[in-house]
Parts: C-alpha cells; structure tokens; sequence
C-alpha cells in the first residue's frame, strides 16, 4: 500500500479535524454501546471551511489507506442556503470536506463516505450546528468545465492545466 504523501501546498484545520473513534468491543461483556455522534466545530452560514475526518484509529494495524471521500448533506432541504459539499478530498491522510452556507440556528447531518485502498467502507454521520446569523449561500469553488470541483491538493501544471485522471476527476496529491 502507498502511504499517504504531505500535501506541500495546502493543510486541513486542527480545530475542525476529529477522529473516527474505533469500536468498543463491550458485546464480549454483554453490554451495548450507547452510538455517540461526532460533531465538527459549528459554523456560521457565511464560513466556508475545511472539515476533516481521520480514519487512523478505526483504520490501525490494517496497512490500509484511504482512497476515495465522498459526503453529503443529509438534511438539506433544497434551498439556496442550505449547507453543502463544495467538494471532497484526501489530505495528509484525512478524508477533507469544504462545506459552505447552512441554515442558522439548525444542526446539520453530513454523511462521509470512505472507500480505502483494501476496499473498506466506512460511512460515518458527523453532525455540524450551524450557528444563528444571516443565511448565506455557499462561495463558489474553482470547477473543471464539466462542474468538477477542483480541491487544493489537485495536481497542477505551471500552465494552469489540472491533471485528471482516466475518469476525469483530478489527479491529488493525496
């Protein structure tokens, strides 16, 4: 397996990087584990931040690495200003989300989809409040032309080009 490579250009947030806790085994005593939610940092609506996940403790002792993230907003309602994915990335071994606008006053449910390279998925609900204010609707992100959104790790050439991949999807440095 291929370890992750530091990402030389761009760093996820400390503060809005949790852990993915591993199991508890307590079956083995004849208990039930109460679920814990994760929760990032709230936001406002107007902040458009990175939000990452890392999978090295549910991931340890496997020689297993992240591959693929995907995420979305599980309860988003349709509107202009509801919180959304700008897009979805792996850094320095971290599943990363960019997440912009948001309803004020809500809690917001984010799926986080992980594939790894030994093909694990893990899917994790992490929860986010979004904090009173004004409603704004997420900045744009730079896209490819067909409306890829291109993450801060994307191979880029002294042109301007964005390295892409076979099926079309930036190339990272991940």
């Amino acid at each position: 397996m291929t370890a992750p490579i530091p990402s030389p250009i761009w760093q996820p947030a400390c503060a809005r990087t949790i852990v993915i806790p591993e199991p508890t085994n307590l079956r083995a005593r004849g208990l039930v584990a109460s679920i814990v939610p994760l929760s990032w940092a709230p936001k406002s609506s107007a902040e458009n931040s990175d939000f990452s996940l890392d999978a090295s403790e549910i991931l340890c002792c496997t020689n297993d690495y992240i591959a693929h993230v995907s995420a979305s907003v599980t309860t988003a309602q349709g509107l202009p200003t509801d919180l959304s994915v700008s897009w979805c990335s792996i850094v320095n071994g971290l599943a990363c989300v960019f997440l912009g606008g948001g309803e004020p006053g809500t809690t917001q449910t984010v799926n986080v989809e992980i594939t790894t390279q030994q093909g694990r998925v893990i899917s994790q609900d992490v929860l986010i409040a979004i904090v009173s204010g004004t409603a704004s609707a997420p900045n744009p992100v730079p896209t490819l032309p067909n409306g890829t959104p291109i993450p801060p790790n994307a191979i880029q050439l002294p042109d301007g080009v964005i390295l892409l991949a076979d099926n079309s999807q930036p190339l990272l440095i991940a």
